[in-house]
């Protein structure tokens, strides 16, 4: 009886200690490590050794380890009464098991289930994690339209920046689930005032790449100016580091991309005759060796005039680069300029091999009052050919609206046909990015992933999804009130490794 009332009181302390419960079929006991259980409560199960653990650097995940007696493969289901969940399996059969479990919504109890993944699932165990809360400086979107029978599933990963503070910003960048959640973050600080932007969720290796914008007062410091991350929050590779702020030669703007093949794009400052500023493309490997480069400058023979933003500014924003991308099989990069517009340059020459444009190389086939691009961020071909291209094209200077705007290039014949245009002025989403940003992707149904960017106070910024007809079927406000007013550089959509199970 003594022993009985010891093991009841024991597990009893253990479990108020731990917070999760396990059950075992038949059986039930408290969540600890297997050297507390007795001998003849673990020889017969078929599960042992099972722990929860919290994930620090993101609140919305944990690990899950546990044993087996036998190898054997398994999944695991976790799922609590408003969010149904994911389900995540093992690629092969082992006596040691480990799960990450994450994008779990703030706040939540969460049901994890472990089973056996054979014919016929056994169910081997059931416990359970609450899921913590976002950090308080983390604004969470405002979810506004979800038309899910026409919305690409996955998860929106963002950079958040405040217009009216930057200063009180804190480096984060986070994901949303289609209903608008926040399902995971990453925070990443380092000396000085820096912000987190362009992340990309990068399938190959299930990890994020991430740039590190230095602020004007870093010129000094040396830190690193570019992140890679796996889901768990680790840091798996990081830039040397590299004194320079934003705008200086050492450090990047705009853009900050890992590629495919591990290396690494990005513009940086190049200053012409002291206050123009000019721009560099530039490749690195992960050890910042140098693999090609670009700048204007090489090329003053075709860019043989420097015009002003503002021609009373004490610097002149001459070519404000904002993307660049690149095809190293056919030698082929594509540079998109905000005031000079969209280039193709040939990288065995760098010579500028066409302009994309008003006044460029190309002639247009569409009946349009507007037929030209005016000033756009972040240009994206739909595939390999390279036939079909998409801008947001901001309008800043001859239109002042935005909108988007696809056409179909044809190379041989140096034609352009309008393919596809949204402005939403007719469904009243309407807007205009009067400062800038701004981005445009394509996703995999079909429909296009959109940034509103930098828009008038009066408005919210948004991430919205529209399908070809030109219908919204998604949209996120970002955070606007009196104290604060997020606005979003740029976004991506992809789909997560994780089995979603019924909504």
């Amino acid at each position: 009886m003594r022993k009985f009332l010891f093991l009841f009181f024991l597990s009893f302390l253990i479990f108020v200690s731990c917070e999760n419960k396990v059950n075992i079929p038949e059986k039930e006991f408290s969540d600890v490590d297997g050297s507390e259980i007795p001998d003849e409560d673990t020889v017969s199960e078929p599960l042992f050794d099972l722990k929860v653990e919290k994930n620090e650097k993101n609140l919305l995940s944990c690990r899950l380890t546990f044993s087996t007696a036998d190898e054997r493969k398994t999944f695991v289901k976790y799922y609590s009464q408003t969010h149904s969940g994911y389900k995540i399996a093992e690629n092969e059969a082992k006596n040691v098991h480990y799960f990450f479990l994450w994008g779990m919504r703030p706040d939540l109890d969460y049901t994890i289930e472990i089973y056996s993944d054979e014919e016929t699932p056994e169910l081997l165990a059931t416990t359970g994690f609450h899921s913590g809360n976002l950090p308080a400086y983390l604004y969470p979107p405002h979810l506004v339209a979800n038309e899910k029978e026409s919305v690409q599933p996955g998860f929106v990963i963002l950079a958040q920046h405040s217009f009216y503070d930057d200063a009180n910003m804190e480096p984060i960048i986070f994901m949303v689930d289609t209903n608008g959640f926040v399902v995971w973050y990453f925070e990443h600080y380092v000396p000085g005032f820096a912000l987190l932007g362009d992340p990309l969720y990068r399938k190959k290796t299930n990890t994020i790449s991430v740039g590190v914008q230095k602020g004007a007062t870093m010129g000094d410091v040396e830190t690193e100016e570019g992140l890679e991350v796996d889901l768990e929050g680790n840091i798996v590779w990081q830039s040397p580091d590299l004194p320079g702020s934003m705008y200086s030669e050492t450090t990047w703007h705009h853009m900050y991309r890992m590629l495919e093949d591990d290396t690494i794009l990005f513009i940086r400052a190049q200053y012409y005759q002291g206050t123009v500023m000019a721009d560099r493309i530039v490749n690195v490997d992960k050890d910042y060796s140098e693999i090609w480069d670009w700048g204007y400058l090489d090329s003053l023979d075709y860019f043989d005039t420097v015009e002003c933003s503002n021609p009373d500014d004490y610097w002149c924003d001459w070519t404000h680069t904002n993307s660049a991308m690149i095809f190293k099989d056919d030698n082929a990069a594509y540079i998109n300029s905000l005031w000079l517009g969209f280039f193709k340059v040939d990288m065995n020459t760098n010579n500028v091999a066409w302009h994309f444009g008003k006044d460029g190389d190309f002639t247009m086939l569409s009946d349009h009052q507007s037929p030209w691009p005016d000033c756009t961020h972040d240009p994206k071909f739909s595939d390999s050919s390279r036939r079909r291209l998409v801008f947001f094209d901001n309008g800043l200077t001859e239109r002042f609206y935005s909108r988007i705007i696809e056409y179909e290039i044809d190379e041989e014949a140096m034609t352009a046909e309008i393919t596809f245009e949204f402005d939403g002025f007719d469904s009243g989403h309407g807007w205009f990015a009067g400062m800038g940003w701004g981005d445009v992707d394509y996703l995999e149904n079909g429909n296009f992933l959109v940034t509103k960017g930098l828009v008038d106070e009066s408005q919210n910024s948004s991430v919205f999804e529209v399908t070809r007809d030109g219908k919204v079927v998604w949209e996120i406000y970002t955070e606007h009130n009196d104290d604060v007013f997020i606005e979003l550089y740029n976004a991506d959509k992809f789909v997560p490794p994780l089995e979603f199970l019924n909504e």
